[in-house]
């Protein structure tokens, strides 16, 4: 079963029950700061564990809901895959809700339940009057489609309904993309004795594996991952939609802060003029000037900027709510994609005046009027084929109606623009579906790389088991996975031996480190000839372990330097042919197993085993009356 990570955020008003239902759905306390646990608020984002059935594990984000700490809740809620929108039914509705509403649809959360919290004290009447007070805030935005629930933290009741409407939820949410370059803010840094410095977030693209290069951006210093760990559990590789700890090596503490990006070298650009398509608030209670400056807030970073119009001097609440196609001039650099999510806050007043998605990190200063927003809406829409690019970019592998419904082209005209991608050698056909060869050649490159690494680990077994192989990739669309494993297979990159897949050029040997020992053990074996000695015996006496010697012993069988006499006992080849050949030379006729003691000078222990391996061998055929003859 394929394992999906998700991160569910937990937004609302103050004391509308948040930590506490975390707790509900988790068991956990997410308050552990001394000053969240005296004054009964949470002031950092907490994470808790949440495991669902259906092979569906992440984590539960409770974040902040007082209005002072806006910056710890858009970092809380970025990156989440489905937000909880925590009502209690006591109060309903309150105006810090609605910022909340703004700032997770500016987010693109579009997954996601109300919860209506401390509701045993609710009747049917105050429900209803809730749900309608609910629905009428809800309109016309993403939101009116979210499921609402009823639930009590305290007496539980409701909770479990809640946990099958998340994991109904999940279900229609799509993976994050797990075979792209790393990218992971960063939310939280300390220290921890003895092995230095950590870093927290949640892994937005790609993985990570323990003694991965990475960088810390911007600046691009160079680190090496240590550790990991996700939910105090140790792990060997991390994945998109994972809540991590990296232990890294080659920094401290006071060089790396909230805001930097743990990323894989040379994949990030280091913005400092942005294109934005920005949305304004249902309400925007001041106008804002041309040239304002203003927070942006992206993941977890919040940098001071300049705000651009184009098309006009001020943004005022009359203005029509179409999108804003406008720039930020950074006052330090951030670590932005295309397509990444954004809020933007006035300094004073503070108010949150617009958010959306960056649509060029690298944009460059361009004059006022109409040809330049023209220019940013044409490079929002892309042409045809970019439009067919970034929807396989963004979905990894679709079918031919999947890219016709995103990105409404007709299908003719979709499939002659395919035909031309591909002879461009931009994307590849399989199966009836169709992926970026990028993506085609960095899943090539990671498979490889883990056939590879598996030889290094064992280099006596014949190849990594092709099933274990795709599990290691069970992140990877299947069809992308199959696509990629076809093309290593018949480029003679690698090969495939009875469900065992193996780099072309590799053949299993001795490790280096235990060589001699292996070959003192098998000259051991020859020694003894057809009277050996438990395997175990010679594997112990050469100080091999007991993986070692059950892996030297597999690898005699399959290449036939030894016959398996049974389950312990194992006999080299040569001292089987020399057997072989004495018997024949000695009987020309049926023999018996006691015409054939006395020649091989072997007892009855050792003979039996040896005639009946003959008889598997097809030297040998055994007659009701335990004689044989040759075949």
């Amino acid at each position: 079963m394929t394992i999906q990570h998700y991160t569910v955020g937990m937004a609302g008003h103050i004391d509308h029950g948040k930590t506490t239902l975390t707790k509900a759905l988790t068991g956990v306390d997410t308050d552990t700061l001394k000053e969240e646990i005296q004054r009964s608020i949470t002031i950092e984002p907490g994470y808790a564990p949440f495991k669902l059935p259906d092979g569906m594990i992440g984590s539960i984000v409770d974040v902040p809901g007082h209005e002072k700490l806006i910056r710890q809740m858009i970092a809380g809620v970025a990156g989440i895959d489905l937000v909880l929108i925590v009502i209690a039914a006591d109060e309903g509705v309150m105006p810090q809700t609605k910022e909340h509403f703004e700032i997770l649809s500016f987010l693109g959360i579009d997954r996601g339940i109300f919860v209506f919290t401390k509701s045993d004290a609710a009747d049917e009447d105050t429900r209803d009057y809730l749900l309608e007070e609910l629905m009428d805030l809800a309109a016309g935005t993403p939101f009116e489609r979210f499921p609402a629930v009823f639930a009590d933290s305290v007496s539980m009741k409701g909770i479990p309904e809640l946990k099958e409407a998340i994991k109904e939820q999940l279900h229609k949410v799509r993976p994050r993309a797990a075979n792209g370059p790393f990218r992971m803010p960063v939310d939280h840094v300390f220290t921890v004795k003895g092995q230095g410095t950590v870093v927290r977030g949640t892994i937005m693209e790609g993985r990570t594996h323990q003694g991965a290069a990475l960088v810390v951006a911007p600046g691009g210093k160079r680190v090496r991952v240590r550790q990991m760990q996700v939910h105090k559990e140790v792990q060997e590789t991390v994945y998109a939609g994972q809540r991590a700890a990296l232990n890294l090596a080659g920094i401290d503490k006071e060089t790396i802060r909230r805001g930097h990006t743990i990323a894989e070298e040379g994949s990030y650009i280091e913005s400092l003029v942005c294109d934005l398509v920005m949305q304004k608030p249902r309400q925007l209670m001041h106008e804002v000037k041309q040239r304002t400056r203003v927070k942006m807030y992206s993941g977890t970073s919040e940098v001071m900027g300049t705000l651009i119009f184009f098309d006009r001097n001020e943004l005022k609440d009359s203005d029509s709510d179409e999108p804003v196609y406008c720039q930020i001039r950074l006052e330090q650099t951030m670590i932005l994609h295309r397509g990444d999510r954004f809020v933007i806050r006035r300094l004073s007043p503070e108010e949150t005046i617009g958010g959306g998605y960056v649509l060029d990190p690298d944009g460059k200063k361009y004059r006022f009027g109409t040809m330049t927003v023209n220019m940013l809406k044409e490079k929002a829409a892309g042409s045809p084929e970019d439009r067919i690019l970034s929807a396989l970019k963004s979905n990894k592998v679709m079918e031919l109606k999947e890219i016709e419904r995103e990105t409404s082209l007709l299908d003719d005209q979709i499939e002659i623009l395919l035909k031309k991608l591909e002879f461009a050698g931009d994307i590849t056909a399989f199966e009836g579906c169709y992926m970026l060869n990028s993506e085609l050649t960095a899943t090539k490159e990671s498979l490889l790389e883990d056939i590879h690494q598996y030889h290094r680990d064992h280099p006596l077994k014949p190849g990594i088991p092709r099933a274990s192989l795709f599990s290691l990739f069970s992140h990877i669309p299947q069809k992308l996975l199959s696509a990629a494993f076809s093309s290593i297979n018949q480029s003679g990159l690698a090969r495939v031996h009875f469900q065992h897949v193996a780099a072309s050029e590799f053949k299993p040997h001795f490790p280096p480190r235990w060589a001699k020992r292996m070959e003192n053990t098998v000259n051991k074996l020859i020694k003894d000839g057809l009277s050996p000695m438990p395997f175990e015996s010679y594997a112990q006496s050469e100080q091999l372990t007991s993986e070692l010697s059950r892996d030297l012993k597999h690898y005699l069988l399959r290449d036939r330097s030894a016959l398996a006499l049974d389950e312990e006992h194992i006999l080299s080849y040569s001292a089987f042919e020399q057997a072989v050949a004495a018997l024949k030379d000695a009987f020309h006729e049926p023999f018996t197993v006691q015409e054939a003691k006395p020649l091989l000078g072997l007892s009855r222990k050792y003979v039996i085993p040896l005639l009946e391996l003959m008889d598997q061998e097809n030297v040998t055929r055994r007659y009701a009356n335990n004689t044989r003859e040759w075949q």
